[in-house]
């Protein structure tokens, strides 16, 4: 590596330190690949099969993952090569799971709902390098994402090896990633074949790293007509790490190493605001290199490193966000106080212990990430890189009334007569059909809850009366149910597989939750409901109740029983159905009872709820029941 001092050199000087190894870009590496694709192009699978014997010393074969071959596999690996691979796939997995991109729904103006859904893209061709040795954890980091998503053709290609196949690991990663089969082959003459369709379908979009002839051929393939889209500019590895005085130097120096054994044409930089720290971490570079295995590779990769001396650590910054780097670690004393300021990485690493090695293969986020100064554009490669994202917009009347003058107006101003004339007609159609006329919305909704104990699956229509079908498992708790949704006047089908060979608990309280995060969604932002409802139901029992549905949770309940069950249903279980409910629902409820009978005055109860219900979601209006124009 050499050493520079950075606030010493000029402009252009501290351009030529950051340049990038040239034959990353070299024209003969532009020229073969063009070749490559105008040959497979024109001559199909047998120019293709010319090409990868010609580079692979193989042609290419299709690999199915049958049952047996994946057995052979496992069986030549170490259980801890096999648990290691395992959990690196669950951890990716969960990772991608959780930061996969959700459907979100924004209302710009009253009546005007605009939506954005994701949906995967169909085929997906995954390029895993091989090389000298097997790149298990590309393979994971790709397919995983993928999976989540939801791609339904994930198609890898990887180089083949020396006898001509798959490494048994990749064999293993790729059936623990769920994959059917693998394509070997390799370099450009593989991205050619995923961008024009030869042997496989043809790939939307192709992601994954490889050397300068992978990475040109997929700028190559993106600019063709109809040709797919990339993930980013994923070339030959690269890592910059800044330090300070408190960063071990053999720390830094393992770091460095294993980024700079990838390939020959890795590049590692090293920023530090210590000249003493520089020199001993390229002295304890020099101790490590001598027994690595790889000692070559990364001896000649050293050569296009770096080791800057700068002033401060803002100066440090500067020059990370300059050069881009496809890694950023930051061994100083206070890293999180860095990271606000670092903008351009392709992932970044904070602190001595977060070894980009643990990024490489098992902490989750995928390490496909954007190379050559990319990072200043792209970020990495996630499940949201699988799918796409569609606009959907709906406008009510009301919300045509906001939008259409202010719309026909922009379109007058740019001279689009006709695009003013289509939100005009609209105008005039819904000032016709009246200003009063009350637009009626569908409020209903499905709930399905799992825990532990109950499985239970709820479907409510606040505007319809029929049917109601309940089945609880625990028949007077049905009834009572039932009357919940006869006097409260909607439609109700519960049905609920508990585990009442304990006690009926579990079933009830989560059946009265799951109820009422079934009515909650279906009465949806309550514009127009009624909103409160009071009644006094009496017989020998009497219930007194009073519900405000504004969104805020809250139970006064005033009830003794002295029957501890009525058939299977246990009497102090009421209480805790109505605080369920009332939690669940977003709804403020009292509730006071009296009387002789415990039957009666739990029947009385329910039938109470329903009473108060039915008018506080009666729609009396389009107008939201709240002084502040909001229920919270």
């Amino acid at each position: 590596m050499r050493s520079y001092d950075w606030t010493a050199l000029s402009e252009a000087d501290r351009s030529a330190v950051l340049r990038r190894p040239e034959q990353r870009a070299a024209p003969e590496v532009s020229a073969t690949v063009r070749a490559i694709f105008d040959d497979v192009a024109n001559g199909g699978g047998a120019a293709l099969r010319r090409w990868a014997l010609q580079l692979d010393g193989f042609e290419p074969q299709e690999l199915v993952l049958t049952s047996g071959l994946a057995d052979r596999a496992r069986a030549a690996l170490d259980r801890e090569d096999l648990e290691a691979i395992n959990f690196a796939v669950g951890n990716v997995r969960f990772f991608h799971e959780a930061t996969k991109p959700k459907p979100q729904a924004v209302e710009t103006a009253p009546g005007v709902t605009c939506r954005r859904v994701w949906r995967p893209i169909e085929t997906a061709g995954l390029y895993v390098p091989g090389g000298s040795a097997p790149l298990v954890s590309t393979l994971i980091m790709l397919a995983e994402p993928a999976r989540v998503a939801g791609v339904a053709n994930r198609i890898v290609v990887t180089p083949p090896g020396r006898d001509g196949g798959a490494h048994p690991a990749v064999i293993a990663a790729a059936v623990a990633c769920g994959l059917d089969q693998l394509w070997i082959v390799g370099g450009a003459q593989a991205v050619a074949g995923l961008a024009l369709g030869v042997f496989t379908p043809k790939a939307q979009k192709i992601f994954g790293p490889g050397n300068a002839y992978v990475a040109e051929a997929k700028r190559y393939a993106a600019g063709l007509p109809g040709g797919p889209a990339i993930d980013l500019p994923a070339g030959p590895s690269e890592l910059m790490v800044v330090v300070d005085v408190s960063a071990d130097p053999k720390f830094v120096a393992a770091d460095l190493l294993s980024q700079a054994e990838h390939d020959a044409d890795a590049q590692v930089l090293l920023v530090s605001t210590s000249t003493e720290l520089v020199r001993a971490v390229l002295a304890e570079v020099a101790v490590q290199l001598k027994d690595l295995p790889r000692a070559g590779t990364a001896a000649a990769a050293l050569q296009n490193g770096r080791a800057l001396l700068v002033g401060d650590l803002e100066e440090a910054l500067t020059v990370a966000n300059r050069y881009a780097p496809e890694h950023l670690s930051l061994q100083v004393a206070r890293p999180a106080e860095l990271l606000a300021r670092v903008h351009n990485a392709g992932a970044v690493f904070t602190g001595a212990y977060s070894a980009e090695t643990l990024g490489d293969y098992v902490a989750g986020p995928s390490h496909v990430l954007p190379t050559d100064g990319a990072a200043a554009a792209y970020g990495g490669v996630s499940a949201a890189s699988f799918m796409k994202c569609i606009t959907v917009q709906q406008v009510e009347q009301a919300g045509l009334t906001a939008l259409g003058a202010h719309a026909a107006r922009l379109a007058r101003l740019e001279g689009l007569e006709a695009h003013a004339r289509a939100a005009d007609i609209r105008l005039s159609a819904s000032t016709a059909a009246g200003e009063n006329e009350q637009i009626i919305r569908r409020r209903s909704s499905t709930i399905e809850r799992v825990t532990r104990e109950t499985a239970i699956n709820v479907e409510v229509d606040l505007d319809r009366t029929a049917p109601v079908r309940l089945a609880s498992g625990i028949g007077f708790f049905d009834h009572m149910l039932e009357q919940v949704a006869h006097h409260g006047g909607f439609a109700l089908r519960l049905s609920c597989n508990g585990d009442l060979h304990i006690d009926a608990h579990h079933s009830v309280e989560d059946c009265a939750l799951a109820l009422g995060q079934a009515l909650r969604e279906a009465l949806g932002d309550r514009r127009g409901i009624a909103r409160f409802g009071f009644v006094l139901p009496m017989d020998e029992a009497e219930a007194q109740i009073s519900i405000d549905l504004g969104g805020r949770p809250y139970l006064v309940f005033d009830a003794q029983f002295s029957a501890p069950l009525l058939g299977d249903y246990p009497t102090e279980m009421t209480e805790h159905v109505f605080r369920s409910l009332a939690q669940a629902m977003g709804a403020t409820v009292h509730l006071s009872v009296k009387g002789e009978n415990d039957h009666h005055k739990t029947e009385a109860c329910f039938k109470a709820l329903g009473r108060a219900l039915r008018q506080a979601i009666r729609i009396e209006s389009e107008e939201t029941p709240s002084t502040k124009g909001v229920i919270e």
